[in-house]
């Protein structure tokens, strides 16, 4: 490689850490607005990063959005924005994604897309939904009744939130096999020895 091509190459890399460095910054800028309710500057500061492709200001628009903060209600850029979040690998959109699908909230209730979108956020370790994944499993809304996964996802979001998994996972229990919860149990150790 020429002298002039590694300078590029070296120029290029140092542009790229700046303007990471910019968009941290700028983000926590517009999250402590959005803390402290100055949803007008958050939603200036985040505007800007979600339009140039920055996935937490794009979830930061979605939840503005979504919950009327700091503009009016619109449900159909809340879910634009989770989008795109979301197609960036960001957990609480794609939670989102599922929760407004499940329930009919903004689009079209489609268990289905629901299930899609809870299973990636769960496989991303977002506890509430591996918690929501589970209950499409335990009545079969979306995806096919199965008792072992429900009891999977429950036991691994219990790990973060016993507080709210326990009780979740006795009723699960209540209705399975013994060799059926030891297989879930088995599930649940393997995906969790695995992150």
């Amino acid at each position: 490689m020429k002298s002039g091509s590694k300078l590029v190459v070296a120029f290029a890399g140092i542009l790229f850490c700046l303007t990471n460095l910019t968009w941290a910054s700028d983000y926590e800028r517009g999250y402590k607005a959005y803390v402290a309710g100055e949803y007008s500057q958050a939603l200036e500061v985040w505007r800007s990063l979600a339009q140039g492709g920055h996935p937490q200001a794009q979830y930061g628009l979605g939840i503005m959005y979504e919950y009327g903060r700091g503009l009016k209600p619109n449900d159909d850029e809340a879910v634009k924005w989770y989008l795109l979040a979301a197609d960036q690998g960001v957990p609480d959109a794609q939670y989102r994604l599922g929760v407004l699908h499940d329930y009919g909230w903004g689009v079209k209730p489609d268990p289905k897309k629901a299930v899609k979108w809870y299973r990636l956020a769960a496989e991303r370790d977002h506890t509430f939904a591996q918690h929501d994944l589970a209950f499409m499993y335990v009545t079969g809304k979306g995806v096919s009744l199965d008792k072992v996964q429900a009891y999977k996802w429950l036991r691994i979001a219990a790990t973060r939130r016993s507080d709210l998994m326990t009780k979740h996972l006795r009723f699960v229990s209540s209705e399975m096999k013994p060799e059926d919860i030891e297989q879930a149990e088995a599930l649940a150790a393997d995906w969790l020895q695995a992150r």
